[in-house]
């Protein structure tokens, strides 16, 4: 407080102190005018006898300081006579329009509209605009945005003070009491505007250090409208009874920051379970917030473990934002798993039941999916007798399913051709799938460890909807658990009990699919003699009635003519026939014969599902013809049935819908379609089009983590040989070179292709050079040279090129070799290319790391920052941060560029280099003041000068 009050006998001296008085008379003559009358109203209170009405005149001064203060703001920040008198002419228009012609636009009803809605907002807001008269100077004092706390602190002290001291000024009257406490409010009030952080600092400290602060404390907290002194008290404070004293608004989370984070968490360290507690008792109040306040209170109470459940369930109950409940899926999978309950487990449960969160973030969910299976049995294990965590992790895994399965379209089932090629691992897009294989993965467990066959499939014949799906699912179970249950004489028995059934189920269901062939495929070469004739019976009778001669004709006849679809019933025997017995289908002898000679061949060995809405994405081509060829064939087969497949429809560009297909088709297995890349590229080389498509494909794959070293390295020699010839140019080409530049340079940066012995790739250094050469030019006028660059052959070969030269000086522990070292010399000697020199900048890190001597060589060149597009320039806005580059630079232009308003990415370069305990742009505090200076400085540095609003 810097109210003096100087104790003379029974009176009091009130002063102003010398720091306001500075920050006041700073900002002006309406700074001037506030600390005279508040001089004034300290006078008038020392010395209260010699005035007639002391009291009334100290508050209206009070008042006179405040007016003052707010007159600092602009003029046109609205308030309730503002949106009162918009009401007023809205409504006048509406009655004007109605009595002239009798009705009233509706333009000016949604105007009445507006601006009622403006006032009701406005009354229920008292004060508001005195509030945003304030934040707009806290704004402008500390570059920062006022919080729900600092805007309490407001309308508690700067708008109850304008009301309190308005009545005296319009007739109320004033007690001794009231008048001192009002001068020490608005006082204080000007403290918390103006002074900055310094004059504060030991005060706060001493706030903060307090081991048993009183409700006094707490009220000078909740006082502060500087949104940087609540972030330096809560960096410090220490006492667990702030906790109960602060009021909430200056300890719960905002929609984007919270203050109090970093003593929560000292107190979370010290108690998790006080924390937790509190989190929850005031979630309803978090949860008024949005989901970002909800979201960084999950983040706190995610430290303290298994103490957090109690406020986790409710938060995963109730929250439908994905990045509330990704947050949750992260502290559910950090959890010990010796810890896990379970609570723990309806948690998971609650979070996999989001459809946002499932859409959105399906690898997240298959993890989680796992932490339940990988809970069930831990470390491979049964539990022990007693510990019911494993039937409760079954039932809700299963439950989760049901209710996804539910929600599923009858087209997404056909997605997956076969269950047992998923992995939780390597999680499908469709957290339908993922949830299967889990439940699955659980079931392949229990199996292993023993678990009774009719224990685990008693929670699918409970929770699970009945279907195909379901019936799909058992047949995975029973497949899976074969071996098992075949040494086991009990659940042996209720395998064949279930799957004699389930196999008529199957066969009726219209849908084969690769797992269900497996399971029937396994039946007709397992079962015992005894329930063979039962076997056959059962799939005979599923399959219904085999088709007669003339129903077969007539069939023939419209697909030869119109291309009539498989009726689905003939489609299912077609696609089973490979595992059924003969005399299942000795009644369809004459379709599967008249099929064969249609198409070419006999039925596939791996059933394919059948998409019939959307092929069309690709021209009329069929993804799921060319899959299977690929599966069978091999995929540089089904590459080149594509490169001649007519594409139906002629809206489309042929080329682009093979293209699209061939890429979809990469994407959907990668593995495959890399097996021969060099038979691929044979088979498509005259389209460069499908062949940038291809590699493009791949190349995604890499990046991806899908593909091992070995398989890219061929997919790379398999590029560079199909690379376009000198001169040939046409659609596609362009693409296609860049993809082979991308895939170079994702070998090199891995370590391939770089030894003398992989003769295969020689000229590819030559062949990266020609290209650059070709597409250097002088130019700088581009207004993004760096992302056009790479967007062009020649750009993406020189970052090729970049990348051999840096991986080659490693290796060898030798300058850059030519003809890296050349061709830089000459692109930064002769004119500039802007473009090039903005690839040279994204890489300037790596290149002075490699070849210091180069770089010092080059140095007025490389790190000169007086023009945009010079390499230092392009590095500091995309570079690596490297601190060598750093300390090259010129120190006065550095500073300048950090304070521009690009200056971001520079002053995020600044501060790592401090953080890394270098000095190489001297002690860090005075950079801090020197940059604070520059014009724009206090906005990248708003805590080393506060600025003056003016007047």
């Amino acid at each position: 407080m810097s109210v003096a009050k100087d104790s003379a006998g029974s009176d009091d001296r009130f002063t102003v102190s010398a720091e306001l008085s500075m920050a006041l008379t700073a900002q002006g003559p309406h700074g001037e005018r506030a600390l005279n009358l508040l001089r004034d109203a300290a006078a008038v209170l020392s010395d209260p006898g010699r005035w007639s009405a002391p009291y009334e005149v100290a508050q209206s001064c009070c008042r006179g300081a405040i007016d003052s203060i707010l007159n600092l703001a602009p003029r046109d920040i609205t308030g309730i006579e503002a949106v009162t008198k918009a009401v007023t002419d809205a409504a006048e228009s509406a009655v004007d329009a109605w009595r002239a012609g009798g009705q009233v636009p509706q333009g000016l009803l949604d105007g009445l509209a507006a601006a009622v809605d403006a006032l009701r907002a406005e009354e229920g807001n008292p004060g508001g605009r005195r509030i945003r008269q304030i934040g707009y100077l806290v704004q402008e004092l500390t570059r920062q945005e006022m919080g729900l706390a600092e805007v309490e602190a407001v309308r508690n002290s700067w708008t109850r003070f304008y009301r309190d001291t308005s009545g005296v000024l319009h007739g109320s009257g004033a007690t001794p009491e009231e008048s001192r406490e009002r001068f020490e409010g608005v006082v204080a009030s000007f403290e918390q505007l103006f002074l900055g952080l310094p004059e504060r600092a030991e005060r706060l400290r001493q706030l903060a250090l307090s081991e048993q602060p009183s409700p006094q404390d707490a009220a000078e907290i909740a006082s502060m409208s500087d949104p940087r002194a609540g972030d330096y008290f809560f960096r410090a404070a220490v006492s667990p009874r702030w906790l109960g004293l602060l009021p909430l608004d200056r300890l719960l989370p905002e929609a984007s920051r919270w203050p109090a984070l970093p003593y929560l968490r000292r107190q979370l360290e010290a108690d998790a379970g006080q924390v937790c507690a509190w989190v929850e008792q005031y979630l309803a109040s978090i949860e008024a917030r949005g989901p970002g306040a909800v979201g960084m209170a999950v983040g706190l109470v995610a430290e303290g473990g298994m103490t957090a459940c109690e406020v986790m369930l409710p938060i995963a109950g109730a929250q439908q934002d994905r990045h509330v409940l990704l947050r949750v899926g992260y502290w559910a999978q950090g959890v010990a798993v010796s810890d896990r309950t379970g609570q723990w487990v309806r948690v998971v449960e609650a979070v996999l039941l989001k459809p946002p969160f499932g859409v959105h973030e399906s690898w997240d969910a298959a993890q989680l999916a796992r932490s339940l299976v990988e809970t069930a049995h831990p470390e491979g294990r049964l539990r022990a007798a007693g510990d019911r965590l494993g039937v409760i992790i079954r039932s809700a895994l299963a439950a989760v399913l049901a209710v996804h399965l539910a929600q599923a379209q009858e087209w997404e089932l056909s997605l997956v051709n076969d269950l047992r090629e998923i992995a939780l691992a390597d999680p499908p897009r469709s957290v339908l799938f993922t949830l299967m294989r889990a439940v699955l993965d659980l079931a392949r467990d229990d199996a292993r460890l023993g678990v009774p066959l009719s224990e685990r499939l008693r929670v699918l014949d409970n929770k699970l909807p009945a279907g195909a799906a379901a019936n799909r699912l058992r047949a995975v179970v029973l497949l899976e658990s074969y071996g098992d249950d075949r040494v086991d004489p009990a659940s042996f028995g209720t395998w064949w009990e279930q799957a004699l059934p389930l196999a008529g189920r199957l066969a009726a269901s219209g849908s084969p699919r690769a797992d269900v062939a497996g399971l029937l495929a396994l039946l007709e070469e397992a079962c015992p003699d005894e329930h063979r004739a039962g076997l056959h019976d059962v799939l005979a009778r599923s399959l219904g009635q085999a088709p007669s001669a003339q129903e077969i004709a007539a069939w023939k006849d419209t697909y030869e003519t119109a291309s009539a679809p498989l009726p689905p019933a003939w489609h299912t025997v077609w696609e089973l026939s490979p595992v059924l017995a003969q005399d299942v289908l000795e009644a369809w002898q004459p379709l599967l014969e008249t099929l064969a000679a249609l198409t070419g061949r006999r039925a596939p060995a791996r059933p394919q599902p059948v998409m019939r809405t959307w092929v069309e994405s690709h021209g009329g081509l069929s993804a799921e013809a060319f899959a299977a060829c690929a599966a069978e064939e091999g995929p540089a087969a089904a590459a080149g049935q594509l490169a001649g497949a007519p594409v139906e429809r002629t809206d489309v560009d042929a080329s682009g819908a093979r293209a699209g297909l061939l890429s979809a088709l990469v994407a959907e297995d990668p593995r495959l379609w890399a097996r021969d890349p060099d038979g691929v590229a044979r088979a498509v080389a005259g389209d460069p089009t499908v062949l940038a498509a291809y590699f493009t494909s791949l190349h995604q794959a890499a990046r991806e983590g899908k593909l091992a070293d070995g398989e890219l390295a061929a997919i790379v020699l398999a590029a560079f040989a199909a690379r376009p010839g000198a001169g040939q140019d046409g659609p596609g080409t362009g693409q296609l070179q860049r993809v082979i530049c991308n895939l170079l340079h994702r070998a090199w940066e891995s370590g391939l292709l770089l030894d003398a012995a992989s003769g295969q790739a020689d000229g590819a250094v030559e062949w990266l050079e020609s290209l650059v050469t070709g597409w250097t030019q002088p130019r700088t006028d581009t207004s993004q040279p760096l992302l056009t660059a790479v967007e062009w052959p020649g750009g993406a070969a020189l970052l090729s090129l970049i990348a051999w030269g840096i991986q080659q000086a490693q290796r060898t522990g030798r300058a850059l070799a030519d003809p890296v070292r050349g061709l830089l010399a000459r692109l930064l000697e002769e004119e500039p290319d802007d473009q090039a020199l903005a690839v040279i900048g994204f890489c300037l890190s790596q290149l002075a790391h490699v070849d210091a001597a180069w770089a010092e060589e080059h140095a007025d060149r490389l790190y000169a920052l007086d023009t945009p597009w010079h390499a230092a320039a392009i590095w500091l806005r995309h570079g690596r941060p490297h601190a060598g580059v750093l300390a090259r630079l010129d120190y006065a232009s550095l500073l300048q560029a950090a304070a521009g308003p690009e200056g971001i990415p520079v002053l995020d370069k600044i501060i790592l280099v401090f953080l890394d305990g270098s000095e190489a742009l001297g002690p860090a505090p005075a950079l801090l003041s020197e940059l604070a200076a520059q014009d724009g400085g206090p906005q990248r540095c708003p805590s080393c000068c506060p600025a003056s609003p003016g007047p």
